[in-house]
């Protein structure tokens, strides 16, 4: 009888042991989930991403990469919901990637004005760009036989509006203003419509 008792006795012992360790993996396992929840919810918008690339000490190293930065900014211009100041300081990011000839043809107050004035339409027509592709490498077209040298970069940006989407092709003229820095000359509409892959 007394080891009956016993036995009856460890049981619960071990029961209440079991039901402990099970409450508390219970409990750590939903805390973890919890707090990868929080972490997920941190929404790191596109522009925080680009406030914190300095382009004075990691400028972009090639032609190409400077056009997708160029495209980066100016769709995050057209389709984040931003300050005065956060518009300001990405048009500013715009003018870094610009020569010193289309700086002195855009002063910057101007650009700012019609860089809120088309943001205004966009958001007035329903507009947002969804995505941009760039020429590959292989295709960019170089002109070295003058200096400085020249590029020559096919994009287009897909714009939604409303329910429906078209395309906005441009052809981007880059000068290379010192070894391997390349900026933006200026750009012209493009009816080169070959591009296939979206960013």
């Amino acid at each position: 009888m007394k080891k009956s008792k016993l036995g009856l006795g460890g049981t619960i012992v071990l029961l209440v042991l079991f039901a402990a360790l099970v409450v508390g993996l219970y409990l750590m396992l939903t805390r973890d989930k919890d707090e990868g929840k929080l972490e997920a919810d941190v929404d790191v918008s596109e522009y925080s991403t680009l406030k914190q690339r300095s382009l004075v000490t990691n400028y972009p190293q090639t032609a190409r990469e400077v056009v997708k930065m160029y495209c980066r900014i100016t769709k995050c211009l057209y389709n984040e919901d931003l300050t005065e100041s956060q518009i300001e300081d990405l048009v500013d990011m715009l003018r870094m990637l610009y020569s010193e000839e289309l700086l002195a043809e855009n002063p910057r107050e101007d650009m700012i004005g019609l860089v809120k004035g088309d943001i205004q339409s966009y958001k007035k027509f329903e507009r947002t760009i969804n995505s941009y592709s760039i020429d590959d490498s292989g295709d960019i077209v170089y002109v070295r036989t003058t200096k400085p040298a020249k590029a020559s970069v096919n994009i287009y940006f897909t714009i939604k509006a409303g329910s429906a989407f078209e395309r906005a092709y441009e052809e981007i003229l880059l000068v290379e203003q010192a070894e391997n820095v390349w900026k933006i000359l200026g750009w012209r509409q493009s009816d080169d419509t070959s591009l296939k892959k979206d960013e």
